[in-house]
Parts: structure tokens; C-alpha cells; sequence
């Protein structure tokens, strides 16, 4: 099996010629995270619009949900947990999981492969990888990843509007 090569630029932001190769280390798990994340929030996305269609069958006024919509919300958490577990801190973690989903999915711009790419790596032990991408509004996601036991996880994401400098903390 070949492994696809995502080829792509990358801009280092004071970034020492010594941390760079470390981008092929981060980044290619980080966006193979963020694209899992992306189909299964498609998924919940479409098996909850097919319950919306069963619920006229059944009768159900549409302001009230679906009795499998629990179970679909439960199944969404396990899976995100299980696609978590192993790439992200610990304290991560223990702040959630976002539960929403919608259409275009939160990464979507991963999946269109519609992004660049800072880089930022300033201390061994931390990164931070920057996307920038468009949806209604030119768009920013800010990943900080920490070296932990020898693996790089995710412990912080951010968002931000592009012709702002605050971020804003998030959930992944």
C-alpha cells in the first residue's frame, strides 16, 4: 500500500532551521485527525437528517427529536473518543468534545485540501499549527500540540476571523 504524500507549503513563523523537519512529524497526524474527524461529523450529519425524515413518518412533530436521536448523539461521542484517545492531552480531554455537526463540517477545508499552513515552533517541547481557510469568512484554526511522553498531542485549538488578531478558545 502507498502512502498518499500530502505536498503542500508550509510558511514558518519564527520557526529555527533546526525544529523545521519536525513538520513532517506534526502535521501530516494532525490532518489525518482533523479529515476522521470531518467524515464522521458528515455521517452524524446525514443519519440525523435521515431521522428527521422518519420523524414525519412516525408522526413526530419536528420540533421534538427523534428516540433514536439520543442513541445517534451517544454513538458520535464514543466514536470522537475513540478518534481522540492517543492524540490529544489528557487535560484536552477532560474540556469536551463539541457535539454539534453540521454541513459543511467543521474541517471540511481539510477534506477540499483548500488551506495553507503556518507552522510555528519556538521550544522542543511545543508547536503550533496554524490553518487558514475560507467558509462564509476568511478563517483561522490555531493547534497547539505539546511533546508528552514522546508523543506530539493535541492539548489546545483555537479560532480566529483572519483580519483579527484574537483567538478564541474551542473545542476539536
Amino acid at each position: 500500500r502507498r502512502v498518499k504524500r500530502v505536498i503542500m507549503r508550509v510558511n514558518y513563523k519564527n520557526t529555527p532551521e533546526n525544529y523545521r523537519a519536525m513538520v513532517q512529524i506534526i502535521i501530516p497526524p494532525l490532518l489525518d485527525l482533523l479529515k476522521s474527524l470531518t467524515l464522521l461529523e458528515e455521517e452524524i450529519f446525514e443519519r440525523n437528517r435521515a431521522l428527521d425524515k422518519e420523524k414525519e413518518g412516525l408522526g413526530i412533530p419536528a420540533n421534538q427529536i427523534h428516540p433514536k436521536w439520543n442513541e445517534l448523539m451517544d454513538d458520535y461521542f464514543q466514536r470522537q473518543m475513540q478518534l481522540l484517545t492517543g492524540r490529544v492531552t489528557q487535560n484536552y480531554l477532560e474540556g469536551g468534545v463539541r457535539i454539534s455537526y453540521s454541513s459543511p463540517s467543521e474541517y471540511n477545508y481539510v477534506k477540499r485540501n483548500d488551506f495553507s499552513v503556518d507552522f510555528i515552533m519556538t521550544k522542543a517541547e511545543e508547536a503550533r499549527v496554524v490553518t487558514h481557510y475560507q467558509e462564509a469568512l476568511e478563517m483561522k484554526h490555531q493547534f497547539v500540540l505539546r511533546l508528552v511522553d514522546g508523543n506530539w498531542l493535541l492539548d489546545e485549538k483555537f479560532y480566529g476571523f483572519e483580519d483579527e488578531e484574537t483567538w478564541y478558545g474551542d473545542l476539536l
